[in-house]
């Protein structure tokens, strides 16, 4: 009986790490890595380096770096997680880079290095995503907050990327930026 029940709490604990295999992985790195590249066809590529720098300012992202065609920031996103009791929610950064390469009418967006900062004043820092169980271990965090915080990334890069392209698309639409007229 009793190892019946620990063999149904290790199946369950391994469903909980698949479930979180959403997050794309490089094949080549090993790293989760979100990347696209975009269509700004009629966009010079000075402009779109100020949209992509204005919407980045506004997501409160640090620049790291700059050049005429690259635009390299510290970013981070906001998760909630209930804490080891589950009587309350933690709520943490996920740190990451996110760098926009930029040409003549396209931008490709690549964010990587994702790191699970945690909370100050329970010390629950989960580390690189990629790991399969979190760095402060299962005495600060459960899996099943593990889990949660990876899929609450993934759902706030999808809505942060989506943003971008969705400032870029309105600067490419709107006819007082088009000089074929």
């Amino acid at each position: 009986m009793k190892n019946s029940i620990l063999t149904l709490l290790i199946a369950f604990g391994l469903s909980l790490n698949v479930f979180a295999q959403n997050l794309p992985v490089d094949a080549g790195t090993g790293k989760i890595t979100y990347l696209q590249v975009v269509d700004a066809a009629g966009v010079k590529p000075a402009d779109l380096l100020k949209v992509v720098k204005d919407w980045a300012t506004k997501q409160g992202f640090t620049l790291k770096e700059e050049t005429a065609d690259k635009l390299v920031y510290n970013a981070s996103t906001t998760v909630d997680y209930p804490n080891i009791n589950g009587s309350a929610t933690e709520k943490s950064a996920v740190t990451f880079t996110l760098s926009v390469f930029i040409k003549d009418g396209k931008y490709r967006y690549i964010a990587t290095d994702f790191v699970h900062a945690g909370d100050i004043k329970t010390k629950a820092a989960g580390g690189k995503l990629e790991n399969v169980t979190p760095d402060c271990g299962a005495t600060k965090m459960t899996s099943k907050s593990w889990v949660l915080i990876k899929n609450k990334t993934n759902s706030n890069l999808v809505a942060l990327t989506d943003d971008l392209k969705r400032v870029v698309k309105e600067f490419q639409n709107d006819p007082a930026n088009k000089s074929d007229w």
